[in-house]
């Protein structure tokens, strides 16, 4: 067989289940079996495929067509342009919450300014790692900062990148994400972060400059559809992630409910809050920040237009 046809058979194989891109699958994992990258594999089609490697691909396009994403099956994701080790057992990082990282980033620099240490927020736009920036280059912004649900770490460690000055922990419930934030850690900072065991902010005692968090918040009834634990397949690679990473509860909310008076307790007064949310969840977790002391309440909506971000800082007093 050659790899013409082995890329035409497996996105064939790809799109009669639903794949949203056949072609560009098939040749990531193809690429995968044949241990090259895809531009390699582009110069190659003409070339005979090696039976060890066609009996790879056709392995890998199996897990495909049952819905494993393509994530799991490479063990990374990249996300605000670094590589972060992902696998079951955390979530995979979604575009969309490149949103709660700028977000967080720009808070960081208002509670820098309202303090007087910093220029205006407006004037620092959140930057992206350039080809030859050494591990940890940034803005060198001092604060203590906690990543709580922080899963592969994709936030957290992403802001100890980008603020290298600051003093950044996270925390999990699970021990596999535990695991894997901190490998990440490691192979992306050049050094470990506190990785702390915590459920929502019980583990972590403060106090903090800013807390971020990217909760479970799909409701239960939407989470048993989309892990497919209701007789339908399941959305692409959403059964393969762990539920506790996606149910919020009966209407999504349940963490936001403990996560706000307790993200209060733990901020010292200025102190920012910053979570992804579900698109139809605005309203109601605006609501809770302000009735939870919160000030500047803003909500911040992704590329798509859809509501994405709820940020807010906590009131002066004690």
């Amino acid at each position: 067989m050659r790899i013409r046809e082995a890329l035409s058979r497996g996105a064939s194989v790809l799109s009669g289940t639903g794949s949203e891109s056949p072609y560009l699958d098939a040749s990531i994992l193809l690429a995968l079996a044949l241990a090259c990258g895809r531009s390699a594999l582009l110069a190659r089609h003409s070339d005979a495929l090696p039976a060890e490697a066609e009996s790879a691909f056709f392995s890998l396009l199996a897990r495909r067509a049952e819905g494993e994403s393509i994530a799991y099956i490479l063990g990374e994701k990249e996300f605000f342009g670094r590589s972060f080790h992902v696998g079951p057992g955390v979530l995979v990082p979604r575009p969309e919450t490149e949103i709660l990282v700028e977000a967080a980033l720009l808070t960081a620099r208002r509670i820098l300014h309202n303090r007087g240490a910093g220029t205006p927020p407006a004037a620092y736009p959140p930057r992206r790692p350039g080809p030859n920036d050494a591990p940890g280059c940034g803005q060198g912004l001092a604060l203590r900062v906690h990543d709580a649900f922080t899963g592969s770490g994709c936030v957290g460690v992403t802001l100890a990148a980008e603020l290298p000055d600051a003093e950044v922990s996270l925390s999990d419930l699970s021990a596999t994400a535990r695991d894997l934030a901190s490998r990440n850690a490691r192979e992306i900072l050049g050094r470990d972060l506190p990785v702390l065991e915590s459920d929502i902010l019980s583990g972590a005692p403060g106090p903090y400059d800013l807390i971020t968090a990217n909760p479970p918040y799909v409701d239960s009834a939407r989470t048993d559809r989309l892990s497919g634990t209701q007789g339908t397949p399941g959305a692409d690679g959403i059964r393969w992630e762990p539920r506790m990473a996606l149910d919020g509860g009966a209407d999504g909310l349940t963490f936001y409910r403990s996560l706000v008076p307790e993200a209060e307790k733990r901020l010292v007064p200025g102190g920012g809050l910053v979570v992804e949310i579900g698109e139809e969840q605005a309203a109601a977790v605006e609501a809770l920040f302000r009735s939870g002391g919160f000030l500047d309440v803003e909500v911040i909506r992704d590329l798509g237009g859809r509501d994405r971000v709820v940020r807010g800082l906590r009131h002066e007093g004690n």
